[in-house]
């Protein structure tokens, strides 16, 4: 079961003991978790009820006062329930944090923080299978919506920052929060730069004991030898790989093609990552970012973690960034 956090901030207004006023009344705003305003909520107190406003904002009255009951309801889906407490003479501000029991199907929110757990904006969300795309807030919160019911490629980047890469399903009736750690690029606008040592993530280890072995199944490139090669996009490393060639497509993406003549499987990080029309391999990754590339030419001796589904005749890519 997934969650998501819906804040719902209520402000109860004491009004004057005078002849004139009435019945104390509930103020509220009902947002999500990226801070979008809830329209159409029912908001209801005994027999009070309301409906939020195309900002997210309510006005119920009367209440009572006292303890009471407030109920947070949206095309007969119980959203929330909170507390509050009313009184004739004072002002009381609640916020109130309530757990869905159900997320809003489809849906992909979360949020962005570098190496140090600071959020951080102005980070494109991009899900490649589909194009779509978002943008972190001050707090690093996105959200998208609507998308379809699949397995989704999505990748993180800014300017200064290793993009980053993840895989999220969705359903009809489901949706997925992420919490996505951006590492910042080391060394940007240095004179010399001394290199002792290089330093793999953890999720290239797997990679770095195929390339130590060599044996024989696929054709492996290390950091260095894509450097060696001088390549101008990440396509040109595999022109001059037998049995691999690099077409154009009719909407200008270059697609690398298998023996089979067909699409060969693509993994970045160990993620599928499907070559489409407009967000091929040269879209999804900077030459800069390479670490490693292997290549397997039909099924034969492809790794389990560059795995998913049935095999691919035309072969699988593996890309594998810093």
């Amino acid at each position: 079961m997934r969650y998501v956090i819906c804040t719902i901030v209520l402000c109860v207004l004491g009004w004057l003991p005078a002849a004139a006023q009435g019945a104390p009344e509930l103020r509220g705003t009902v947002r999500d978790s990226t801070g979008r305003a809830i329209p159409r909520v029912e908001v209801s107190s005994g027999r009070a009820k309301t409906l939020s406003d195309s900002a997210g904002n309510f006005r119920l009255a009367p209440v009572p006062t006292g303890r009471i009951s407030v109920r947070f309801e949206r095309d007969g889906l119980l959203l929330g329930e909170v507390e509050a407490n009313v009184t004739s003479d004072t002002v009381a501000d609640v916020a109130v944090d309530v757990l869905l029991n159900r997320a809003e199907p489809r849906t992909f929110i979360g949020t962005v923080v570098d190496s140090a757990g600071r959020p951080l904006p102005n980070v494109t969300i991009e899900v490649i299978s589909v194009s779509g795309e978002a943008h972190s807030d001050s707090l690093g919160r996105f959200g998208l919506r609507d998308l379809p019911p699949r397995r989704h490629i999505v990748r993180a980047r800014r300017v200064g920052y290793t993009p980053t890469f993840l895989s999220i399903d969705l359903t009809d009736t489901t949706s997925t929060r992420a919490r996505i750690v951006m590492r910042q690029f080391a060394g940007q606008n240095l004179g010399l730069v001394v290199v002792k040592a290089t330093r793999y993530p953890v999720r290239m280890r797997a990679f770095l004991r195929r390339a130590e072995r060599r044996s024989g199944w696929g054709m492996i490139m290390t950091d260095q030898e894509i450097t060696a090669r001088h390549p101008n996009q990440p396509t040109d490393l595999f022109r001059s790989i037998a049995g691999v060639r690099v077409n154009i497509d009719a909407g200008g993406s270059l697609m690398i093609i298998g023996r089979g003549g067909c699409v060969m499987s693509l993994f970045i990080n160990g993620f599928p990552a499907p070559q489409l029309s407009g967000m091929a391999l040269n879209d999804m990754v900077n030459t800069l970012d390479l670490a490693g590339l292997e290549v397997y030419n039909g099924i034969g001796g492809v790794p389990a973690d560059l795995t998913m589904g049935p095999a691919n005749p035309c072969g699988t890519i593996g890309v594998w960034t810093k």
